[in-house]
């Protein structure tokens, strides 16, 4: 690991993270993998809400596997910046960091003096980033938010659906990945504009706004149209003897020909309620129930290699260990194996995006809260005895968790 150090596309890029749970740890933590220096600080306690959201490690004594994931190649200092020595230690990180990204609801930073404006006065290269949940203005901007109710609000859990179905929330957090990919694209953006004008900008973006963003063709089918998408529709599943499979009526003038044909039966489509695409699709339930016994006699193995070689597509339903398992997610790389304390080597998501000469790596393993407060402060110009002091004074958390 220590060689990947300083090496990636990233180096010399100082990142210091003010975030808790997903949406800005993650933007970090992509932008940790591909080499900058991450310093997260981190409220004395209890740290960030990551180290203590898992039950299981919780009773354990152990690193959160939450934090895990979303922990590695990034440094953590434990400091009190509501006591105004912690506030000035972090200011004086401020000065000599590249990003600042936080994800505190709008006016927060403002009331800590942490705001664009104060800290821009210091720092005018400093890129500012903010994650958010509905907006950083707006008749929502100051609600609470999370994932789900994105989704929610959004009428992303709506998608798809009909007035008169339920709505149905996605259990991976969807908006948190999207808006932590959205917020790292902001602030590379704007590393790349800093290297023409030499000035740094604020960075922004929401759950809320992301959520809406994610449903782009649906959107403008609603705007242009008057009329909703559903993809959904075109999809059918199957129990087959070993699982589950789905099977795809898109980018097919006649799907339902190609079913019969895939598993010898006369062609469907010959029938008037069957006749075109459309009505095949507004009839999907009673082609299911036709095929259901056909494709539940045999196994995924066979269904899937009837329905390839007529060309129709398809996909085994796996469980995530399956997909974690398959050859394929070796051969992309999807996986990391990093070093968790008191717990060796564990697999996690890695970082989904290859360059061919600086592709993201793992450096550094999750650590406890506080683990490189003297480093950090030590690297930053504080001497000893500010250090000590500082200590002393509880602004500085015990490394701890």
């Amino acid at each position: 690991m220590a060689e990947r150090l300083g090496s990636g596309a990233l180096a010399g890029i100082v990142v210091l993270e003010l975030g808790m749970v997903m949406q800005v740890p993650l933007a970090a933590q992509m932008l940790g993998d591909f080499g900058a220096d991450v310093i997260k600080i981190e409220r004395p306690g209890t740290g960030d809400i990551l180290r203590t959201l898992d039950p299981i490690a919780n009773e354990a004594g152990t690193l959160s596997a939450y934090y895990a994931a979303l922990g590695r190649n990034r440094r953590s200092v434990c400091l009190d910046i509501k006591q105004p020595e912690g506030l000035e230690a972090l200011l004086r990180l401020i000065d000599r960091a590249d990003v600042l990204i936080h994800n505190f609801r709008p006016g927060v930073m403002e009331r800590l003096g942490l705001g664009y404006d104060a800290v821009s006065a210091r720092n005018p290269r400093l890129v500012y980033a903010g994650g958010y949940a509905f907006g950083e203005t707006g008749p929502m901007s100051r609600f609470p938010g999370q994932d789900m109710l994105a989704q929610a609000f959004s009428g992303f859990a709506m998608s798809g659906r009909s007035g008169e179905e339920r709505p149905e929330l996605a259990n991976p957090p969807l908006m948190d990945y999207a808006t932590a990919v959205s917020l790292t694209q902001g602030i590379l953006a704007a590393l790349i504009e800093r290297g023409r004008s030499g000035r740094g900008q604020a960075v922004a973006t929401s759950l809320f706004e992301v959520a809406i963003c994610i449903q782009t063709l649906e959107l403008a089918s609603r705007t242009v149209h008057g009329r909703d998408t559903s993809w959904v529709r075109h999809a059918m599943i199957f129990k087959v003897s070993d699982g589950w499979i789905v099977v795809l009526t898109l980018f097919r003038d006649n799907p339902l020909k190609l079913l019969c044909h895939a598993f010898g039966q006369a062609d469907l489509s010959t029938e008037e309620r069957f006749a075109t695409a459309e009505l095949q699709i507004a009839n999907k339930a009673e082609i299911q129930a036709i095929f259901a016994p056909l494709l539940a006699a045999g196994n995924s193995a066979d269904a899937l290699a009837r329905l390839g070689a007529v060309d129709l597509l398809c996909a085994p339903v796996n469980d995530l260990s399956s997909a974690i398992d398959h050859p394929q997610t070796e051969a992309n790389g999807t996986v990391w194996e990093i070093d968790v304390p008191g717990r060796g080597p564990v697999k996690v998501a890695g970082n989904a995006v290859r360059l061919s000469r600086t592709s993201p790596a793992y450096f550094r393993a999750p650590t406890t809260l506080g683990a490189h407060n003297r480093e950090v402060l030590d690297q930053f110009g504080f001497a000893e005895s500010e250090i000590e002091g500082l200590e002393r004074g509880g602004v500085l958390g015990s490394a701890s968790r």
